[in-house]
């Protein structure tokens, strides 16, 4: 009992140091002498405070770049325009590859400043298969659309090397992978992946927002600013989800409204915790990044009270906010022991499913409801559904 009390009571004082630490504008976290653009992986500061966490990781991985080492670059000014640590990260596309031939080596296809829009999508990639599964006829890549709103999926070093080492870039090695009997794979606890949304913006906007110069296929170069960014990263064993969105969205005409209320007890110390303000003391103070909002951050499946959890950004889960739990549509991303047969992402009335597994979706049934084989679980990531057989 008294070993019971002394754990608590240690517990208590960390938990007031953190927020006391929170609102007198301290950000600490990590390792004593950590920079605010390391590359961190701090599993304790996930599970107990993920969305202060959730702010760390927006820091470090907005920090400025070094594009040719595809790293921050820790003389820049943090807020500074041009890419950011990220933006460096392989794009799917490049990762994925129609062909299904080797990616290349991390440091291959260093993209410039100014990149062509074709190496973007329109709509993301749950909305490309939510469309597919409603029977809606829209192509993938739209360039007209395109010329309004775009979007990327990029994996870092960690996650890519991941991939490129155990051939999951390509149908066949999934398959093989699915062949033999392996229910789970595991990606490095370092391991993340980001999905960002943007749109058009004019010249006077850009000091309010993050943006990017594109070429599009008309051969002229114009301004996006970022909208939507989604962060997971593998420092808890089901990941940590967390999205953010820019100050602007609720109220931009055309935006589809905020259907779940947002949650930041790092931003907000007290309740309640939807105050729509960026933290302090970060260094979030006179820049961009100011006006960028965390959403909420997922860590489980449910609540300490049995409730499902949800998450959801206005942008990439439009038309399925009020039903959308990041964490349990990406445990659906499996492959069948046949190949080409995975579960699907959405409920068949086009919503996501939510609240923990349930095992009996990971059984491969025949007609007679007997059992012929069982999904390989492809470790949350949905990238994965991007690759192509190997020519």
């Amino acid at each position: 009992m008294a070993t019971r009390s002394f754990h608590l009571t240690v517990f208590s004082f960390f938990r007031t140091f953190a927020f006391t630490a929170a609102a007198a504008g301290v950000f600490a976290i990590g390792p004593a002498g950590a920079e605010p653009w390391d590359d961190l992986q701090d599993t304790a500061t996930a599970l107990s405070r993920p969305d202060e966490y959730a702010w760390k990781l927006f820091v470090s991985i907005n920090w400025p770049a070094d594009i040719a080492k595809r790293a921050a670059n820790p003389s820049a000014k943090f807020g500074a325009d041009g890419p950011v640590v990220w933006e460096t990260w392989k794009i799917a596309h490049d990762v994925f590859k129609p062909d299904g031939s080797d990616p290349g080596a991390w440091l291959d296809q260093v993209k410039p400043a100014v990149r062509e829009l074709a190496d973007f999508e329109t709509r993301p990639l749950q909305q490309i298969a939510r469309d597919a599964q409603l029977g809606i006829a829209r192509p993938a890549f739209d360039p007209q659309a395109a010329l309004t709103l775009t979007n990327e999926t990029r994996l870092n070093k960690d996650a890519y090397e991941f991939v490129r080492s155990n051939t999951l870039y390509n149908l066949d090695g999934q398959n093989a992978l699915a062949k033999q009997g392996q229910l789970t794979i595991s990606f490095p606890s370092r391991a993340k992946e980001i999905k960002a949304q943007w749109r058009q913006i004019s010249e006077a906007d850009k000091p309010r927002y993050h943006w990017t110069a594109l070429k599009t296929p008309d051969g002229q170069e114009r301004i996006y600013g970022l909208t939507a960014l989604h962060i997971t990263t593998k420092d808890l064993p089901n990941w940590l989800w967390a999205t953010f969105e820019h100050v602007d969205n609720p109220t931009r005409p055309g935006n589809e409204a905020w259907k779940l209320e947002s949650r930041d007890t790092f931003a907000c110390p007290t309740k309640p915790f939807n105050c729509n303000l960026a933290p302090k003391g970060i260094g979030l103070e006179g820049t961009k990044w100011a006006n960028y909002r965390l959403r909420g951050t997922q860590v489980d499946f449910i609540d300490s009270r049995g409730s499902t959890t949800l998450l959801a950004n206005s942008e990439p889960e439009e038309g399925f906010q009020a039903t959308s739990s990041c964490i349990t549509c990406h445990s659906r991303s499996t492959i069948g022991p046949t190949g080409n047969d995975r579960l699907d992402i959405f409920r068949p009335d086009g919503q996501s499913f939510n609240g923990s597994p349930d095992p009996n979706w990971f059984i491969i049934r025949d007609a007679n409801s007997k059992q012929t084989g069982r999904y390989a679980q492809l470790d949350f990531v949905w990238s994965l559904f991007r690759a192509r057989p190997k020519k």
